[in-house]
């Protein structure tokens, strides 16, 4: 330790050969740095050095360092743990950082604006369990922890978590293993997930982020930093949902306020069409067209409006015996006027001899008339659409298929997910939302829907249901 103290001359350095020895040195509360021998059994004095001088940076050296050692010194409130006899450079460079930084040292985060979210620890060791709890302690969140990944894994599934922090060397399941099964949760697939693993090589950790990990922590890890890295990560997240808050709310509102107009706007061109004698023939085509964008707009608004119960879970079905065929022919009627403008030709094949089963007429009436809308809006004007009704064992099925259009899809699943749209492709509109309805409601009814379709060929919409 002489040798270290006559290559450095620095007013904000202490070097001392014990923790203990610390208890009789004045004028500690001017120093930046003190760095200790130790054999990691006076740590508990750390804690206490501390909270009597914030402002003092510890750092411990011992010939012998272990990952056991480095961790219950971090736990402690230790800064740093370096070999020794200890390298001049390390503490040169750490005050030349100190010399840029001082200038501008930033506030502490305000904590208390995490109150409330939740993060779930995983790690096959206690010990590692219990630093990373004391390292988020301050952070004011709700911290469930397991050191079984298997137990986590059910948790994960029933319920919203706002981060997982995961080791990824653990028995019976990696961590890799559980972030796919959170990734391809209900509740959680959109929850950040951070590694924080001994593995240091470069393979692990793209595994890690291909998997979608937001970050990748070394062990053994600074405290403060992982902290930091932590809270940064919730804090960005918490204001990310706050501002998807604002926005859905402000699109429900819209929607509901949208409905009575438009709705007002379809019975008063209705009852001109019916009355129309005294119209010309462009005065019809003008109201027609009018007529047109306000079923559009209509179909739009409900399609807003039932994804909110979708997400929310208020999708509640309302099941009887209903008749597949005649759910049909009644959206064709509500959907004739689209045909004729764009001349496409319709036919409905039915060859099920049963076309009764247990649904929710509403929705699947949702589902058909949406079907049918998305097949009008991306096909080609005077092309056939064919619809077809039939049945396999406790199944019916319905499908649509529209000839001479054909799309380009790399994963048929994907056209089923929220937003997801081809209309800019065909320079068309479309809000992306009408087939993640569709696949939704089928689901619910423990049904299943799909795609096919092959380019400048055909499109294809078949849904399954259970009698």
């Amino acid at each position: 330790m002489q040798e270290l103290i006559k290559h450095i001359e620095n007013e904000n350095l202490i070097f001392v050969e014990s923790l203990k020895d610390l208890q009789n040195i004045t004028g500690l509360s001017k120093k930046k740095l003190c760095i200790a021998k130790t054999d990691f059994k006076d740590l508990y004095l750390v804690k206490r050095i501390n909270k009597k001088y914030p402002n003092l940076e510890i750092w411990l050296t011992s010939p012998e360092i272990s990952r056991k050692n480095i961790l219950l010194a971090n736990s402690s409130g230790v800064k740093n743990v370096i070999q020794y006899p200890v390298d001049a450079k390390l503490v040169q460079n750490y005050f030349q950082k100190q010399n840029k930084t001082c200038m501008t040292i930033p506030d502490m985060p305000n904590y208390t604006s995490l109150k409330g979210l939740k993060v779930m620890v995983v790690d096959d060791n206690q010990m590692n369990v219990d630093l990373l709890v004391e390292t988020l302690s301050v952070l004011d969140i709700s911290i469930t922890t397991f050191l079984k990944p298997i137990e986590a894994s059910r948790a994960a599934v029933n319920e919203k978590f706002d981060l997982f922090l995961l080791d990824i060397m653990m028995p019976e399941m990696s961590g890799f293993e559980l972030a796919n099964i959170i990734k391809h949760s209900k509740i959680n697939s959109d929850t950040p997930i951070m590694f924080i693993s001994a593995l240091s090589d470069a393979e692990n950790k793209i595994m890690g982020y291909n998997i979608g990990s937001c970050a990748y922590i070394e062990k053994p890890f600074e405290v403060s930093v992982v902290r930091s890295q932590i809270y940064n990560m919730l804090k960005t997240k918490s204001l990310s949902d706050a501002l998807n808050d604002k926005k859905e709310t402000f699109l429900q509102m819209v929607t509901h306020d949208l409905k009575t107009p438009i709705y007002a706007e379809i019975c008063a061109l209705e009852l001109l069409g019916k009355n129309n004698e005294k119209l010309n023939g462009q005065q019809k085509e003008i109201i027609s067209d009018i007529l047109s964008a306000a079923k559009y707009m209509k179909n739009l608004v409900e399609n807003i409006t039932q994804k909110y119960k979708v997400e929310n879970e208020n999708l509640v079905l309302q099941k009887t015996k209903c008749s597949l065929k005649e759910i049909v022919v009644s959206c064709i009627e509500d959907t004739k006027y689209l045909f004729e403008e764009k001349g496409m030709i319709y036919i409905l094949n039915c060859s099920a001899r049963n076309l009764f089963a247990s649904m929710d007429e509403l929705e699947i009436k949702r589902v058909v008339h949406n079907l049918i809308i998305n097949t009008i809006e991306h096909g080609i004007s005077k092309s056939k659409v064919i619809m077809d009704i039939k049945e396999n064992g406790k199944f019916l099925i319905f499908s649509i298929t529209n000839f001479g259009v054909g799309l380009e899809i790399t994963n048929p699943d994907d056209i089923f997910l929220k937003y997801v749209t081809y209309a800019k492709k065909h320079k068309k509109l479309g809000s992306g939302l009408g087939l993640y309805i569709a696949k939704k409601i089928i689901d619910a009814h423990g049904g299943k829907i799909k795609v096919e379709s092959e380019t400048n060929n055909y499109v294809k919409f078949t849904f399954s249901l259970p009698r």
